[in-house]
């Protein structure tokens, strides 16, 4: 664990090198989008900005996190190929390494919600805290994504645009710009409740604006995670030993 953790600061490190605010660039540019963008469709959809914004920050962070997990992890061999080739170490290690990276990058942007709180000074709940365990959901679902996409991407390279394509696609069709119940359009509500990415944000998402999370939520992000890591171990254990060759 050292390793990969130690690895991960350095990586955040040197892209940042040389640089004012170093990776807290990431939290402003998280937070310009969050004032603008809020504003605006907060605007649109006639909700109380002191409710919508603090839901829209919470959902774009968490989705950002999600997004960039399986966008890079999708390549993270592909991009280590030099290392992998040079040095031998676990390839679980370069999943890890940008797990890790992410997470550093997570925690930064995890200042923006606490700068909301203090602005509209919404009610926190004692059960805020079940945002760590919903954090520790995604992390187990993401973790068994990027292992089974590593593998996958990394001997058909174009699934990588697919991928994108689709991830673009889910963002629409995800709560985190709207409302579950704002928009008005038959079944919209239906497929928010099909689409996987709906549980995870959530059970990080309610904890933390004073709200807990229905049971069913609780239980189909927590089979979400398991299936996801179920895929991504099986996967990883049946073709790693082909990467090197596929790279």
């Amino acid at each position: 664990m050292r390793r990969w953790w130690t690895l991960a600061w350095a990586d955040t490190r040197f892209r940042y090198r040389r640089t004012t605010f170093g990776p807290f660039w990431i939290t402003l540019s998280m937070a310009a989008t969050v004032f603008s963008v809020g504003l605006v469709f907060g605007t649109l959809f006639g909700s109380d900005l002191s409710r919508y914004l603090p839901y829209f920050a919470v959902g774009i962070i968490v989705w950002t996190f999600m997004n960039q997990c399986i966008l890079e992890g999708s390549l993270v061999y592909v991009q280590s190929a030099g290392h992998i080739k040079s040095t031998p170490v676990p390839l679980a290690l370069h999943v890890y390494r940008l797990l890790g990276r992410q997470l550093i990058l997570l925690g930064h942007n995890a200042l923006l919600p606490v700068v909301l709180w203090l602005i509209f000074q919404w009610p926190v709940a004692a059960g805020s805290f079940l945002a760590v365990l919903g954090l520790a959901i995604n992390i187990v679902a993401l973790f068994g994504a990027m292992l089974a996409f590593s593998i996958v991407c990394t001997r058909y390279r174009d699934l990588h645009q697919i991928i994108s394509a689709l991830m673009s696609l889910l963002f629409l069709l995800t709560p985190i710009i709207w409302l579950p119940g704002s928009v008005r359009s038959p079944g919209i509500d239906a497929v928010a409740y099909a689409n996987p990415f709906h549980y995870l944000v959530e059970i990080v998402r309610q904890p933390l604006l004073g709200s807990t999370p229905d049971l069913h939520v609780w239980l189909t992000a927590t089979a979400i995670a398991l299936l996801s890591l179920f895929a991504g171990i099986a996967l990883h254990a049946r073709f790693r030993h082909r990467i090197v060759y596929w790279l």
